[in-house]
This record gives structure tokens, C-alpha cells and sequence, in this order.
């Protein structure tokens, strides 16, 4: 039993061993505890990882991940683009749309149209007051207080007339500020040119437009317009045509036809605002109807003379020719 004392430990030898210095760690347990830690720890010994850290990637993985990444942009267009598809069909965006019919008929701010289809069209007339326009054939006769004509033809650089004139458009006055930029020349009395052409181009023949009030036309064909302040004569075709072109309704007739185009707003395709408008008819402006009745016309004095003659002669059926017909001076 008294060897037994040899084996006997304090409990402060148990309980508190001493080690002097850091503890010893095996290689197994090293190796694992430096590949936990980060290249550059923080001051404060906790991990922060860094953003700029890149995995290695093989060149496979790479490739995947651009067709990834390819993919989901082709995915956000798509859907894009069908939301904007969707968001305007919601909206009811414009449709254009062109057709012809003839006229039913025509009050302020609508014309009604009847389709060749049959399907009743309201019509919306343009903003700009020169696309609406009533074309038919018309006479020389057809002119008159008020009228205004537009001719194109080629003169030399003094001015004259160096072709006939083949057509020849009436028009009524539109007020300036329904016209926009080069419209009014249309309207406006006076010669135009070619606006770019330098003073060498303009002293050779070239083609000018001619706008201005009628002012007669003689016998032998020459036509006399007065251009603003410039009078102008030339000389027409014997097949030249007369055409007149209104941009008002004061002549269109229910059953004359019609070509427009212009837009809608889906689904209801009957109702549409112009962009144009074009009215045409057979009917020919100028010339005498058949049915004119000649006692209409305005007899002249010389006319009204002979007629009061006539009824003061006495009414004898007996008297020979010898009588009535004047003597021959001695």
C-alpha cells in the first residue's frame, strides 16, 4: 500500500496544467486552420470576403455563361417588346387606312360616305384645307368674277412664251393662314420658279408657274392672266383642258364619287379622320345645258328693235313682196 503513494496527483496538477507559450497544433489541424483564413485578414480578426475575389472558370464554363447571360437579355426584349405591343393595342393606336365610295352626304364637320362595300362611312374632313379638293372638267366659258387660274409652262429670260399651255386649273381664293409653306404659292398670284436656281440658270429657258386672275382670251387662242404685278400672254393648245379644282363642297353633289385616305382608331373602322379628300364628277362646268331655253338669254338692243318692228307691221296677207321689199337707191 505504500507504493501506492507514488502515483497520487495534487488536484492542481490535474485541474490547472502549465504551458508555457502557445499550444502545439498537429499538421492535420495547422493545414486546415490556414486554409480557412483569408490572404489578407482584417485588423479585427473577422472574415470579410472581398468583391473583387473571381472564381477560376475553365473555358467551358465560360462559354455557358455567356449563352446565359445572352439568353436572358433575348428574354427582357422580348418581353419588352410585348408589353409596348400590348400598351399600345390598349391605347387604340391609329390604323391607316384608304378607300373609295361615293357621297351621301355633307354637313359642317362630317361627310358621310357610302363605301363600294356598302358600309356607311363618317368622315372626318383633313386639317389642311388644300387636301380637300372637288375636281371636274370644265369650258373657258366657265370663268368668271372671283376666279383665279394656275398654269405651268417654259419661258425664256426675258419672259416669253416659249410652249403652249396644255392645262389650265380654276380655283376660287383660299384665306393664308389655312395654307402652310409652299401651298400659298399655289394660291398666291404671281410667277414662281425654281427657287435654287442661280441668276445664270434663271437668264436660260426654264418652267415656271403661273398663278393669277384671268383676264380674256382672244380669238386666236392667246390667253391673258395677270401674275400679281406681271401680265403674262401665252398661247394655248388647240386640245388644251380646262380643269376645275375646288377645295370646298359648294359643288358636290349626293352620288358623286370619292377617294380618301386618312386613319382610325380600332375597332370601329367607320369612323375616320382624313388626310385627303378627292371629289370627282362627270359633270362638265362651262359648257350650255341642251335644254337652255334661248328666251332666257338677254336680248340684245338691236334684237329687242327688229321684235317692236315687227308688231307695228300691219298683218295683211294680201300685200305681195314687191311691197315689203325696200326700194333700190337712185
Amino acid at each position: 500500500m505504500k507504493n501506492l503513494s507514488l502515483f497520487r496527483l495534487t488536484s492542481t496538477q490535474i485541474i490547472r496544467p502549465k504551458f508555457s507559450g502557445r499550444p502545439r497544433q498537429s499538421s492535420d489541424v495547422a493545414a486546415v486552420g490556414t486554409a480557412a483564413r483569408p490572404p489578407h485578414p482584417h485588423r479585427s480578426g473577422k472574415f470579410r470576403p472581398s468583391y473583387k475575389t473571381r472564381l477560376p472558370l475553365g473555358r467551358d464554363e465560360l462559354a455557358s455563361l455567356m449563352r446565359i447571360r445572352f439568353a436572358l437579355s433575348l428574354l427582357a426584349l422580348s418581353l419588352s417588346l410585348t408589353i409596348t405591343s400590348t400598351a399600345f393595342a390598349q391605347a387604340g393606336a391609329n390604323m391607316v387606312t384608304q378607300f373609295k365610295g361615293t357621297l351621301k352626304s355633307a354637313q359642317p364637320g362630317v361627310l358621310v360616305i357610302t363605301r363600294d362595300d356598302g358600309t356607311e362611312m363618317f368622315v372626318q374632313p383633313p386639317d389642311e384645307l388644300a387636301n380637300l379638293a372637288f375636281v371636274a372638267e370644265a369650258k373657258p366659258a366657265f370663268l368668271g368674277r372671283g376666279m383665279l387660274i394656275r398654269f405651268s409652262g417654259v419661258f425664256d429670260g426675258a419672259g416669253n412664251p416659249l410652249s403652249k399651255i396644255e392645262k389650265v386649273e380654276i380655283f376660287q381664293p383660299v384665306p393664308p393662314q389655312q395654307l402652310k409653306g409652299s401651298q400659298r404659292d399655289k394660291f398666291t398670284p404671281g410667277v414662281y420658279g425654281d427657287r435654287h436656281a442661280n441668276p445664270q440658270q434663271r437668264a436660260e429657258p426654264q418652267k415656271y408657274e403661273v398663278v393669277g386672275i384671268p383676264m380674256g382670251i382672244t380669238p386666236n387662242g392667246i390667253m391673258m392672266t395677270q401674275a400679281g404685278k406681271i401680265p403674262v400672254r401665252c398661247q394655248l393648245a388647240e386640245d388644251a383642258q380646262f380643269e376645275l379644282r375646288l377645295n370646298n363642297l359648294s359643288l358636290a353633289q349626293p352620288g358623286d364619287p370619292v377617294s380618301i385616305s386618312g386613319f382610325y382608331q380600332p375597332p370601329d373602322e367607320t369612323k375616320v379622320k382624313a388626310e385627303s379628300i378627292t371629289i370627282t364628277t362627270d359633270r362638265v362646268y362651262g359648257e350650255p345645258a341642251a335644254n337652255e331655253n334661248p328666251r332666257g338669254r338677254r336680248k340684245s338692243r338691236k334684237d329687242r328693235d327688229t321684235a317692236d318692228a315687227a308688231k307695228d307691221a300691219p298683218a295683211n296677207k294680201d300685200v305681195s313682196e314687191d311691197t315689203v321689199q325696200p326700194k333700190a337707191a337712185e
